[in-house]
């Protein structure tokens, strides 16, 4: 056991702090201690740290030397610091240095004014101000650690990193000197001519330009600003990818797109949202929402105005009309929305479905409304829920005053199956006919008149005469179950109807 403690002992003991060179070596009585001067061309050595200088005073009973002028610290090939003063600590292997402080490790300068350097773990430390050099970055703050064995730099209070292509500013970051690569331990914000990025966490290549965020970020282009759980960037190509709660804004075009997973070109200025997808399109204070599988945006070839494309399983609410189709275009440049693939639209009352439906809105309402092909509109009677107005023909061109459908007007094969009440609501009787062209007067949410205008075949049948399957046209399909009944339905927030 003596032998044991007495070689451990001897294990911890420090090196000594060993005379290589001098010029000129005095010794000399400092109170009840002896040190020696040393001038000119001195060199010491402690294990594998070279110290170098002009002129320097050496204390072996505390195995610290003071050095003097173009002093110099070398701890193996590559690592190099530089001052106008040093006290070194053999015991504490630390070394602090004053005035014009440099380190050169690799290709990373540091400057600073004050430096401690721990020899034992190689990790530079400055707490009054200093600056990073490392290929085309320069990273100041008011404090560092540099950990010279693996080439973490680690910045603490006002960092500011500056690039030739964008400037970062952080309260919190680590750099890796050696693979150019920051990563960010607080709040974060990253400014280039073209783009803005916010972050509270996250990984930045310097090199490939390539970047991941996972805290309170958001990215920001121009008009356009892109936000998630998680978000990458690759700067080089302008392409940002967002995960989770993600939303994309144009404020110029009024537009924000929402989902879990999003794809944004900022050189193309495109944008991918899918996974719950579902997008805002702001019309004063009446919004259009639309949810779809697969959410598309982009920009004209002036980039002026934004058109939007939504598909598969496409749902639409707005106060004054409802829609469910496979895809929907809506362009920003005319404000009109094309519903493709069994569309039906539902507004003020009406349920309007063809091959193909075109909405126009203007001062934010429905203004009017294109079904073309198998075009079909359906009423329910304002008395009985049971009856149903309709008319149907190859296209139809339906007009709203005030958001309100006022008139149809159908062109090709024409019929119709319309209820006549007294105004007091007593039944008289239903008239069905088939006219090419007809003209439908429409007035709080009731059909009031059917006007035929070419040749109509008309038969009016006094109420019951005529059973309920002949009281429904051809292709009569009354889908009211699948009418978005509010916004939130649409978004997701209930559930939806199928």
């Amino acid at each position: 056991m003596f032998l044991f403690f007495a070689l451990s002992t001897y294990a911890q003991t420090p090196t000594r702090v060993e005379v290589i060179n001098a010029d000129v070596l005095e010794f000399a009585k400092t109170g009840s201690q002896t040190v020696q001067k040393l001038k000119g061309n001195c060199v010491f050595k402690q294990d594998n740290v070279i110290l170098s200088c002009d002129s320097a005073l050496k204390n072996s009973e505390t195995n610290s030397v003071d050095a003097y002028g173009h002093v110099h610290i070398q701890q193996g090939d590559s690592l190099n610091l530089y001052g106008d003063f040093i006290h070194y600590d053999g015991d504490a292997k630390m070394a602090k240095i004053s005035n014009n402080v440099r380190v050169l490790h690799n290709d990373m300068v540091l400057t600073t004014d004050v430096l401690n350097y721990d020899t034992k773990n190689r990790i530079a430390t400055y707490l009054q101000g200093g600056k990073i050099t490392s290929a085309e970055n320069i990273l100041v703050s008011k404090c560092g650690y540099y950990f010279a064995k693996n080439a973490d730099a680690y910045f603490k209070n006002q960092v500011v990193l500056t690039n030739p292509k964008y400037k970062m500013n952080s309260d919190t970051l680590k750099y890796n000197t050696a693979t150019k690569v920051c990563t960010f331990l607080g709040p974060t914000t990253i400014t280039s001519p073209e783009d803005f990025i916010y972050t509270e966490f996250g990984t930045y290549n310097t090199v490939t330009d390539l970047a991941q965020f996972s805290k309170n970020s958001y990215y920001v282009a121009g008009a356009q600003k892109l936000s998630g759980d998680i978000l990458s960037y690759d700067r080089k190509k302008g392409i940002g990818k967002a995960t989770n709660h993600i939303t994309f804004i144009d404020t110029v075009q009024n537009l924000i797109l929402k989902g879990n997973k999003a794809v944004y070109n900022r050189m193309k200025e495109t944008a991918v949202v899918t996974n719950n997808a579902y997008v805002i399109l702001i019309l004063d204070q009446d919004s259009l929402f639309v949810s779809a599988d697969t959410l598309r945006s982009f920009m004209d070839k002036a980039k002026k105005y934004r058109t939007v494309l939504a598909y598969h399983d496409v749902r639409a609410y707005k106060s004054d009309m409802q829609a469910r189709c496979d895809s929907i275009v809506f362009s920003f440049k005319d404000s009109v929305m094309s519903c493709y693939r069994m569309p039906t639209v539902w507004s003020q009352g009406a349920q309007l479905s063809a091959d193909f439906i075109k909405a126009k809105i203007k001062d934010s309402q429905l203004h009017q409304m294109d079904l073309l092909g198998n075009a079909f509109l359906v009423m329910v009677d304002s008395l009985d829920s049971n009856k149903f107005n309709q008319v149907r023909g190859k296209n139809m061109f339906g007009y709203f005053q005030a958001g309100e459908l006022a008139s149809i007007a159908t062109e090709g094969n024409g019929q119709s199956v319309y209820y006549a009440r007294e105004s007091n609501g007593t039944m008289q009787g239903v008239n069905k006919a088939d006219c090419s062209r007809m003209f439908v007067r429409i007035a709080n949410q009731k059909v009031q008149r059917v006007s035929f205008i070419d040749k109509p075949d008309a038969t009016f049948y006094p109420d019951g005469e005529l059973k309920d399957e002949e009281l429904k046209l051809k292709g009569f399909t009354w889908r009211i179950q699948l009418q978005p009944k509010s916004k939130f339905e649409v978004i997701n927030l209930v559930k939806k109807t199928k």
